[in-house]
């Protein structure tokens, strides 16, 4: 009997730490580790993520094979050596402490877990496991491989060339250039400072103008040879005891310096300064991305693309990569970001093994949750005094119920199978709305999401609608690409068109969600608008992980109703 193959996927010690478990190449499970914790980008030790997954596929510690790690700490040491012997000093050295830490990560993992002793740790370089975490997935014979971050492994960018199971990087941009640094630096500089804002400023950009690009353009870049060049003058990130990433609540110093400030010091005293900022430094970014993309095309190593790492989850800026035909066929993740990480070093150890991957594709990699045990929760006497549900006998009854409460203007959660993996709702852990009422948007920002009244929800359309109703034909099941909403739609669903005519949408199918596509035509049927608006089920949270943590979602904000299985549950006051 040939032994199981069991490889543990990990990101650890970097941002959105997570886990993810192989079964002789069968992808059974991925769980980011703030969904447990309920710390959002937690940069630890993802000891629950990895239990859980563990869990799922009915298996323990010492099953497991394989670990493989997104990092290789002695990766590019030459040039971080360099760098590391000019800029940092040899007493208290937080950089240093982290990279040590890395170094030691099997000796964590001996502490932590009850391990086999014949247990493999793989080391697979940042960059890489990003590029992997999008070619696997992609199913393409051979494509472009494409990384983009703030910094992994001392590197920013990395461009790979992918063919035949195998991935070969052929150039990178090292750290401290980063243009994934730079957005940060420049969210923060608009008063953001959580590690993650930087989606606010995309959503922003959108009601500016970028009188300021070539501002910004001239002063924070150098213009030389290389694809960007940071003019480091404005920057803190590469200073001595630099705190960036610097422990598990991801507390992080300032990036800009007051230089920045100084350059706009009267360009800040107007009063759309924040818009157009934000508008100018999304251009900035765009401008550099396009650059990156033409160099590649003009290679003619691929009609594919594959695309990764952090800064892929700047929507507004793949607009540019999907609509321009440059590339036939386009693969995001649905985790470009460091979660992501723990996937595609899982990936390259099952390669190095001739394992035949499957399931990549599917999100729906977290927990589901059984109906007695729904239930059980239901009866606890906390939630009984304050909310009633019904069992609904049948999925039609469900979709029927849901899709009429959505089309009288009502505010659902949507909490059914399993768990998606990766920073999007994508159906199974939704708040869903109706996108054709103008005042959704506020509502849900004022009363249920309580945040900045400018951020946007995105669409999710029956993929056999989306060409009738968005301009592009890029198959977005991740939310991944902007598109635009075609002019006769706008004023039909206005709540999920944006500022600038744009939605960020989610394309459904029957084979990657069937359920949120019955719930989706249910409302179609009602309605004659093939969309809903969506929204992460959460409220300044990470996404909810179990039953209670939806139930006390309703009970803090003016959700109306939600759906967890077949439970219909509302507040006893409604």
């Amino acid at each position: 009997m040939i032994k199981n193959k069991v490889i543990l996927g990990v990101n650890t010690y970097h941002a959105d730490s997570s886990a993810c478990l192989i079964i002789n190449g069968n992808l059974i499970a991925a769980i980011e580790e703030e969904r447990l914790n309920r710390i959002k980008h937690y940069a630890g030790f993802p000891a629950k993520a990895i239990k859980e997954c563990l869990i799922i596929g009915n298996l323990k510690e010492d099953d497991i094979t394989d670990i493989a790690f997104n990092t290789k700490p002695f990766s590019n040491f030459i040039p971080k050596g360099i760098y590391f012997l000019k800029n940092f000093s040899f007493g208290k050295n937080l950089a240093k402490k982290r990279f040590f830490k890395k170094k030691n990560i099997n000796k964590i993992f001996n502490e932590n877990l009850k391990l086999n002793k014949n247990v493999k740790f793989h080391f697979i370089e940042h960059h890489l496991a990003h590029i992997a975490s999008a070619f696997y997935p992609s199913e393409f014979q051979d494509a472009n491989g494409l990384s983009i971050d703030g910094s992994g492994d001392f590197v920013s960018f990395a461009y790979a060339e992918c063919k035949n199971n195998k991935i070969v990087i052929k150039k990178k941009n090292y750290f401290p250039d980063s243009l994934g640094i730079f957005y940060h630096a420049m969210t923060q500089f608009l008063g953001y400072k959580n590690y993650g804002d930087e989606y606010k400023i995309m959503g922003l950009a959108a009601y500016g103008d970028p009188i300021y690009f070539k501002k910004i353009l001239d002063n924070l870049f150098k213009n030389d040879e290389k694809i960007y060049h940071l003019n480091l003058e404005f920057f803190n990130h590469h200073k001595k005891e630099f705190r960036y990433i610097a422990d598990e609540n991801l507390l992080i110093d300032q990036i800009f310096n007051l230089k920045l400030e100084k350059l706009f010091s009267d360009e800040m005293k107007e009063k759309n300064f924040q818009k157009n900022f934000a508008s100018s430094v999304q251009k900035v970014f765009e401008f550099f991305f396009e650059k990156i993309i033409n160099s590649i095309k003009k290679l003619n190593y691929s009609k594919n693309i594959v695309y990764s790492g952090g800064c892929a989850l700047n929507s507004t800026a793949n607009k540019f990569l999907t609509d321009e035909k440059k590339f036939e066929n386009i693969f995001i993740n649905c985790a470009p970001g460091d979660n992501g990480g723990a996937l595609g070093a899982a990936f390259v150890v099952a390669s190095k093994y001739n394992l035949n991957l499957t399931n990549l594709k599917s999100p729906y990699l977290g927990k589901n949750f059984s109906k007695n045990q729904i239930e059980e929760i239901l009866k606890i006497d906390y939630y009984k005094k304050k909310l009633s549900y019904d069992y609904l006998r049948s999925d039609d009854e469900l979709f029927t119920s849901a899709s009429k409460y959505i089309a009288d203007g009502k505010v659902i959660g949507w909490f059914q199978g399993k768990m998606e993996f990766g920073p999007r709702a994508l159906g199974n852990r939704s708040i869903l709305a109706d996108p054709r009422n103008p005042n959704m948007k506020d509502i849900i920002n004022r009363k249920i999401k309580r945040r900045e009244s400018f951020r946007p929800f995105a669409p999710s359309v029956l993929e056999e609608f989306q060409s009738e109703w968005f301009e592009g034909n890029f198959f977005s099941p991740y939310m991944s690409s902007l598109m635009t909403v075609k002019k006769d739609k706008r004023e039909v669903i206005p709540a999920v068109t944006h500022f600038d005519n744009t939605a960020r949408l989610q394309t459904v199918s029957r084979e990657y969600n069937s359920k949120f596509s019955k719930l989706i035509n249910a409302f179609y049927k009602l309605t004659n608008v093939p969309v809903l608006l969506n929204t992460s089920f959460n409220e300044n949270e990470p996404i909810v992980f179990k039953p209670e943590e939806a139930l006390d979602c309703i009970l803090r904000t003016e959700i109306d109703a939600i759906f967890i299985d077949n439970f219909l549950i509302k507040k006893i006051n409604n």
